[in-house]
């Protein structure tokens, strides 16, 4: 890391961050703006964990389960400023290397609970920390249980979201990091509670606080920083001067009030549940002098002793969180229909009848209808043997599609919204349609569906980005394609999600190129290794998807077993596709009523060679015309079965070709086993 004005190059450090805000509906967008500010004004983060949606601990202060009197959130906030925000912030002093990195030495130094550095700041005995981190404890607890006898259900009323990162910081100091999370927070519009309200867990919209720097020990208490001192403490780090925005520099001058003490690691780290979840995640096995066990075993022996003290299992009220564009998906609570549009000449069931941008985006429209979640555009067919068409480039093939489909959504909401402004003087006629017309723009809004793009090629999916065509990288690479296209996966505040897929070779060798060790554990720590590739170069760990690769690389037993040990990926977000594979025919008998020897006729059906295809009058949906109808017939509805197996086991996306039929099939199922969410979902409703 270097000093931008002087090129001198600054030590560095390493910080554990947690960071959380109680805003369901914009949470994603407000932590991901805090994670962006996070590495421009501290350093490179290495490491996240998943964000989770937590119950308010302090309820185990009051020993009644109150959990059902938790609401969906508190209201949400007002974020327009973000944009303005992101656009007017101050530069950062110092100057990270874009270049993708392999390893963090610091890091390692750090899990070993070894010295990276001396601290800058006076150290203290564990016996000392113990001794002050109990009192305030103590303090904490007994403001709490007072506060519950006041205000009762004031105090259950939302969710918080959290996630941990750790961050390779160039910051010298805990305390002057600190300083910089507070700025950071001011500038995210963080009010604070006034002493003594019922409301004061109330309004948190960004809340960031440091768990550990690097190995230290540290307890500051009655801290007191004149306004110089501040000043030149962010100064030091942020171009900030006297012509910058004035409401950061009136924000400078207020900080001093919000620091009084500093305790590393955090007085809760160790007793908060929301908190441990979060390391658990990331370094599981690390253990500071002040813990007894490293992190997991921490983090196992809470939940032992939370269930056994309070007969609640805390597991089940904290749910692990994924995102596909801006907004929270729970873990194995929905299966997400993927909708495939494959708008090349070669794909092996539908190559050819997408390659007009007109055709493809009216079936995007009808995918949508038909209950896709997400369309996932391919532009190059990764079937066995394929050779692409010279002639013709992947770009030119899904930019146009794209492109079009943006323009008649964007055509559609003008049309929905049209119409008179609010204003006064409105009638009540007119008032009332344009509420209508408010709601149905929501919904259209709420039913647009995100858009994948299956490539593995750096150019394209640049242009994609830079022209906000798609929110999911399907990279059926890994990412080892071009490893590069990592670095397109965040641009500022705005993070993009991506599918990591288990393959090897390519079209004309993968068939060769099944034999494994241990098929289930292979592919599996492949994709946990990509995994903790990307989250090493900043990619949020919600944001990466799983997805084994059937029938690449894999033999036609192998894609089954895969599908047989599919509970192994239970932690993780999987993303699975099956759709119109060969394998799905292995698995079928080969027909006939005795002993599969023969068909039975009743004498006036003409076979030719055997081919029953012609006598077939199912009308196949999105098929080319060159293949065996009855053949694709039968792998369509193995397909329909591999849906309700995905339903059961809780995969979490399935990409699919033919949407209206998997959508029926789901359906059914939610309705004879309904999930939790749905269950929830219906209660809210009915109060």
């Amino acid at each position: 890391m270097k000093d931008s004005n002087t090129g001198s190059t600054t030590p560095t450090n390493i910080a554990v961050l947690n960071l959380g805000t109680n805003d369901k509906k914009n949470c994603v967008a407000i932590l991901e703006t805090a994670l962006y500010l996070t590495e421009k004004y501290l350093g490179k983060i290495i490491n996240s964990s998943y964000i989770y949606e937590t119950v308010p601990e302090y309820i185990v202060l009051d020993e009644v389960n109150k959990i059902g009197k938790v609401t969906e959130g508190h209201p949400p906030s007002e974020i327009s400023w973000i944009k303005d925000l992101i656009q007017t912030v101050e530069k950062s002093r110092y100057e990270e290397s874009e270049d993708l990195i392999y390893e963090c030495k610091e890091l390692e130094v750090f899990l070993k609970n070894e010295k990276i550095n001396e601290s800058i700041i006076k150290e203290v005995s564990v016996e000392d920390y113990e001794n002050e981190t109990r009192k305030i404890i103590k303090q904490n607890d007994e403001i709490m249980k007072k506060n519950l006898e006041q205000y009762k259900d004031k105090y259950y009323t939302s969710y918080f979201f959290n996630l941990t990162v750790v961050v390779r910081t160039f910051v010298e100091d805990p305390l002057t990091m600190l300083v910089i999370l507070k700025y950071i927070e001011q500038i995210m519009k963080r009010r604070e509670s006034k002493k003594g309200q019922g409301e004061i867990f109330e309004n948190r919209i960004i809340d960031i606080d440091i768990l550990f720097f690097n190995n230290y020990t540290i307890f500051e208490k009655s801290i007191s920083l004149k306004k110089e001192d501040i000043y030149k403490i962010i100064t030091k780090h942020i171009h900030i001067n006297q012509t910058s925005d004035q409401n950061h520099l009136e924000i400078i001058q207020n900080l001093g009030d919000k620091i009084r003490f500093l305790c590393i690691p955090h007085v809760y780290t160790k007793y908060r549940y929301s908190i441990l979840l979060c390391l658990n995640d990331m370094i599981p096995e690390y253990k500071h002098c002040t813990f007894e066990e490293a992190i997991g075993s921490t983090y196992k022996n809470y939940v032992d002793k939370f269930e056994e003290k309070y007969h609640m299992h805390i597991r089940k009220n904290n749910k692990r969180i994924y995102v596909l564009k801006d907004k929270v998906s729970y873990l194995k609570e929905r299966t997400h229909i993927v909708g495939i549009l494959n708008v090349n000449y070669d794909s092996f069931s539908d190559g050819g009848l997408f390659v007009d941008p007109v055709k493809a985006v009216e079936r995007m429209f009808e995918m949508t209808n038909d209950g896709a979640s997400v369309i996932d555009i391919g532009g190059e067919s990764s079937a066995p043997y394929v050779v692409p068409n010279p002639n013709v480039t992947e770009r030119d093939l899904v930019i146009p599609v794209l492109k079009l489909f943006k323009e008649k959504w964007h055509t559609l909401e003008r049309e929905v919204s049209g119409g008179e402004a609010g204003c006064a003087t409105m009638d009540d006629a007119k008032k009332d349609a344009q509420r209508d017309a408010e709601g149905i723009l929501q919904q259209l809004r709420d039913a647009k569906p995100i858009i994948s793009i299956d490539t593995v090629n750096y150019d394209l999916f640049k242009e994609c980005v830079e022209h906000d065509l798609v929110d999911i990288l399907n990279d059926i690479s890994g990412c080892t394609h071009n490893p590069d296209i990592i670095k397109l996966l965040k641009r500022k505040n705005k993070f993009y999600t991506v599918v990591l897929m288990h393959k090897r070779g390519n079209p004309h060798t993968m068939d060769k190129l099944t034999n494994y060790n241990d098929l289930i554990n292979d592919i599996k720590k492949y994709l946990e290794d990509r995994l903790n590739f990307l989250v090493l170069n900043g990619i949020p760990r919600y944001r990466v998807l799983f997805d084994v690769g059937l029938g690449f690389a894999k033999k036609h037993d192998q894609s089954i077993k895969l599908l047989q040990h599919i509970h192994v990926y239970d932690e993780y977000p999987l993303f699975l596709g099956y759709s119109r594979k060969r394998f799905i025919a292995h698995c079928m008998g080969k027909g006939g009523a005795i002993n599969g020897g023969f068909e039975l006729t009743n004498g006036d059906s003409k076979l030719t060679n055997g081919d029953a295809s012609q006598l077939w009058r199912f009308k196949m949906s999105h098929m080319r015309q060159d293949k065996d109808q009855l053949l694709y017939h039968k792998i369509i509805s193995g397909g329909l079965a591999i849906a309700s197996y995905s339903f059961y086991k809780k995969v979490d996306l399935i990409r699919v070709h033919d949407v209206l039929e998997t959508k029926t099939v789901l359906d059914v199922l939610e309705r004879i086993h309904p999930s939790e969410a749905n269950i929830l979902a219906v209660n809210e409703k009915a109060k």
